[in-house]
């Protein structure tokens, strides 16, 4: 064993990295590459993880690690060279990647709750027992079948009632014992429910089987039409990993989807689903971790940050609705978690499926390369049809002062038919709040966040101006804070607006909202979409996060209000967001035995993003993009790096983005890349948000090793930046410009 020791402390120190420290004698057989030490660190005594061990003397004092606190490793040896090649592509240190994954501070090691069986009824009095009370037979069935005994957690997987367990303890026909979490041995496979697949299916779910069964490091898109069946083909890919001891990760890409996934995971693969993501308390994260870890559990489901999940023979990664943009990280580390996790499959030796109906540009440039094997789902099981797309052309219409009709005679037209059907209807419109902004008939002036160059969302239910971007909250004023005019008017539409006309032109219908304002109360996501499902709601309005993953059979009609809300954005990714975000929303429908009918509402019905949309053609927009993006020199076909400078002085930070671009220009032309390599300095369409000014430059090369130098010397001088009261943020395969 080596007696020096590469340390990264949690949380990492600016500027630094990794310490080496030295392993007193007491505590070599113990300190083990990944698990957590408690180190000196200047006066302090820090945790941190070991990295590596080396023979390389370091200049002045070493000092020794102080104790060790992990009998098992809190970080495997696979993920320890994911961190690793994270921090390298990502621009930071391996401390910084490491920090995200395991915290400073863990909850003491869990007990779990295990239910054991006593005296049971049986035969003739378990007979009886089933007539008097089902529920609390089938908990004594369950048991029986399992032998005994059985955790609490397992329990509430299979869906057995709590009211019916507390009534078998009163009884003390259930007893109650507290273990260790990880006590249990690794858990065997067992198949619970297979469904049978179309042909389509059958061919991609085979080829990815076959790769699992072979051994093979691969990676596939699999690029199917809403409605496909795509969640049954990864499903069964699922099943053969685990036949084959590998275990599985299936990533989606918010919170809001991960309840869907994982139910009908459980109804497939039991108790040895886990779930994993930021929703959760550190002490279900650390008892989630140490599960995961024992292999007590075998398939991890989770958001963004679960591609870290410590699965230890890791055979298959799955990325849901991979295109979209949720998967970036937009503070602290900007990883994404799409890429990480190919790169993660490829570190395990395993497979890798990205699953959309609207695949990104870079994935579907990826699979005509070759780098990744395409699979194709080209139609609806039972061959369901595509809904139809009405397209209502906003041009040329009387409107009202703040804005377009809301409701058009074809969309009230289109939603008195399927509730008179008595069809579901979908209402998408990706802008909450009550009204876009207030503002002054007699000056004009809108009312602006002081701490934002934006205007504040009206939000009528709370009665308070809300900034979208720094949270800034504020009550309506009574007169205008410029000219002191009474009556603000309030203009443009929001989800909050649309529910109220909703409600008011169906008093007889059923209607909820699904948008960031309503989810932030505890509960209200999980019935919204519980009562959607069951069908117990007419008419749901919705932001983005109802236009992915629900597959809801009684949805018959989709409205969207504004198709070109997401096409007015100084983005070159505009025009792929707003197709995938409508074929997305579009596939809500005709999921069911009726079939489904979509009305959209736009400015602009000849965008190619419409067209394409209207058409279900995504193929010929990509076509189309890619070509537009390759005459652009953009991702797919050169990289991009994005260096983003933050200040309290607007002055000192232009200035100070001018002298960063032309040393990167300077640097640029070195390393022999092109003139346009540096864009900018510019400031960005916000140029403040939370009181810092922002300026921004924009690296772009067609080589990756040369950009990265490029970038490196950026990174440099963050530093020297700090210095000068600039913050550098660098974002390396930036989503959003």
């Amino acid at each position: 064993m080596y007696g020096l020791v590469e340390i990264a402390p949690i949380p990492a120190v600016p500027a630094h990295d990794l310490f080496t420290y030295r392993v007193p004698d007491g505590l070599r057989d113990r300190v083990r590459l990944g698990a957590r030490v408690r180190v000196p660190l200047g006066r302090q005594t820090r945790t941190g993880v070991v990295t590596g061990f080396t023979d390389t003397v370091p200049p002045g004092t070493i000092r020794a690690v102080l104790d060790v606190l992990d009998s098992e490793p809190s970080l495997p040896e696979e993920l320890l060279r994911l961190c690793r090649w994270a921090a390298r592509y990502y621009l930071v240190s391996q401390a910084e990647v490491i920090g995200t994954v395991v915290p400073a501070r863990m909850p003491a090691m869990p007990t779990e709750r295990w239910l054991r069986l006593g005296i049971a009824p049986e035969g003739a009095a378990l007979e009886a027992l089933a007539r008097r009370a089902p529920a609390r037979a089938r908990v004594v069935r369950a048991l029986a079948e399992a032998g005994g005994r059985l955790s609490t957690i397992d329990a509430q997987a299979a869906g057995l009632s709590a009211g019916a367990i507390r009534g078998l303890l009163t009884a003390r026909t259930l007893e109650v014992e507290a273990i260790e979490r990880v006590s249990e041995p690794p858990r065997a496979f067992v198949h619970l429910h297979r469904p049978i697949l179309n042909a389509a299916q059958l061919t991609a779910a085979e080829a990815v089987s076959a790769a699992i069964r072979a051994s093979e490091t691969a990676s596939f898109l699999l690029y199917g039409v809403t409605g496909s069946g795509k969640t049954e083909v990864f499903l069964e890919a699922a099943a053969t990993a685990l036949e084959c001891d590998r275990d599985v990760l299936v990533l989606v890409p918010e919170i809001a989807l991960t309840h869907q996934l994982v139910q009908r995971t459980r109804e497939r693969f039991g108790s040895m689903v886990a779930v994993l993501h930021s929703g959760l308390s550190p002490g279900e994260r650390w008892a989630a971790w140490r599960r995961i870890e024992a292999r007590r559990v075998r398939v991890v489901v989770g958001a963004r940050s679960a591609v870290f999940a410590p699965l230890a023979r890791l055979g298959l990664v799955v990325v849901d609705e991979e295109h979209d943009g949720a998967y970036k990280q937009e503070d602290g580390i900007r990883y994404n978690a799409r890429d990480l996790a190919v790169v993660r499959a490829r570190l395990a030796d395993g497979i890798a499926i990205l699953s959309s109906a609207t695949p990104s540009a870079e994935s579907f440039h990826a699979a005509a390369d070759g780098r990744h094997r395409l699979l194709v789902l080209p139609e609806r099981p039972d061959a369901r049809p595509l809904p139809a797309i009405e397209v209502v052309d906003l041009r040329g219409r009387v409107h009202r002062a703040d804005g377009p009709e809301v409701l058009s005679e074809e969309i009230r037209g289109a939603m008195d038919d399927a509730l008179a059907r008595r069809g579901q209807v979908l209402v998408f419109l990706n802008r909450r709040g009550f009204s876009r902004c207030l503002q002054c008939p007699a000056c004009g002036t809108p009312v602006t966040c002081p701490r934002c160059s934006v205007s504040l969302t009206w939000h009528r239910a709370t009665a308070a101006l809300v900034c979208h971007h720094c949270d800034h909250r504020t009550p309506s004023p009574e007169v205008c804070p410029a000219c002191s005019a009474p009556g603000l008017m309030a203009f443009g539409i929001g989800t909050e607006q649309v529910e109220t006309l909703i409600r008011t032109a169906y008093p007889e219908a059923r209607v909820a909202r699904l948008d960031r304002d309503t989810t932030q109360r505890a509960g209200v996501q999980e019935r919204v979409l519980a009562d959607w499902h069951a069908g117990t709601l007419d008419v749901l309005v919705g932001t983005q996060m109802v236009s992915k993953g629900h597959d809801v059979p009684g949805v018959t009609l989709v409205v969207v209000l504004v198709a070109d809300l997401s096409l007015n954005v100084p983005d070159f990714r505009a025009a792929e967001r707003t197709v995938q975000l409508l074929l997305q929303v579009a596939g809500r429908t005709g999921r069911g035995s009726e079939p489904g009918r979509v009305v959209l509402q736009t400015f602009r019905p000849n965008h190619p993003s419409i067209v394409s949309a209207v058409q279900h053609d995504y193929g010929a927009f990509m076509a189309g993009e890619l070509l537009r993006r390759q005459e652009l020199s953009y991702p797919p076909f050169s990289r991009l790096v994005s260096v983003r400078l933050e200040g309290r002085d607007n002055h000192r930070v232009e200035t100070v983005a001018a002298d960063l671009g032309r040393a990167l220009g300077e640097h640029a032309r070195r390393l022999g890349l092109a003139t346009n390599t540096v864009l900018g300095p510019a400031p960005p369409p916000i140029e403040r948000i939370r009181g810092r000014y922002r300026w921004q430059l924009l690296l772009r090369a067609g080589e990756p090793a040369s950009l990265r130098a490029l970038a490196r010397a950026a990174r440099a001088e963050t530093s020297a930046l700090r210095e000068r009261g600039v913050r550098a943020i660098i974002d390396v395969d930036p989503y959003s410009m």
